[in-house]
Parts: C-alpha cells; sequence; structure tokens
C-alpha cells in the first residue's frame, strides 16, 4: 500500500507540476524501462518455447515444408493436351 501512495503521489507531481525538462527526462526513463521490460518478457518468452516438446518444432517443420510444397505446386503450368496421341 505505501508504494501505491507513493506512486500516485509522482503521478500527481509528474502531471501537475513537473517542470518541461523534469517530463522529457522522465519520459526517456519510461522508454527505457518499457524496453527493458520488453526484452525480459522476450527473454523469458525464448525460454519457455525452448522447453516445449520436440514434438511441436517437428510440426511446425512439416507446416512449413507443406505450405512450400503447395505453393510450388499451383504455380505449375498445365500443359496443352495433344489431340494427336489422345484416343
Amino acid at each position: 500500500m505505501f508504494y501505491a501512495i507513493i506512486a500516485i503521489l509522482l503521478l500527481m507531481y509528474y502531471i501537475f507540476i513537473a517542470p518541461k525538462t523534469v517530463k522529457n527526462t522522465m519520459n526517456m526513463i519510461s522508454v527505457v524501462a518499457v524496453v527493458a521490460f520488453l526484452m525480459v518478457l522476450a527473454g523469458m518468452t525464448f525460454i519457455r518455447i525452448m522447453q516445449s516438446p520436440p514434438e511441436i518444432f517437428v510440426g511446425i517443420g512439416m507446416i512449413a515444408v507443406g505450405y512450400c510444397a503447395l505453393k510450388d505446386v499451383l504455380q505449375l503450368t498445365v500443359r496443352p493436351k495433344n489431340k494427336k496421341n489422345h484416343n
């Protein structure tokens, strides 16, 4: 509860009293904090993905190969039928 009150007081200072130079500094500090937080989340996500069972990676690979195969099959040209050899 104490930290919540301190956070509210800092927020009120930032909104109502802080001069422009302090606001610019606080904006840069908050941007760095958000970027650091996102990097930590990305690292935790990567670790969580690496702990997944290997079958998931095999499935993802099979989906990628299947997609490439279907894309190549759809790009094939149709041969014109030869009327002489067709009975």
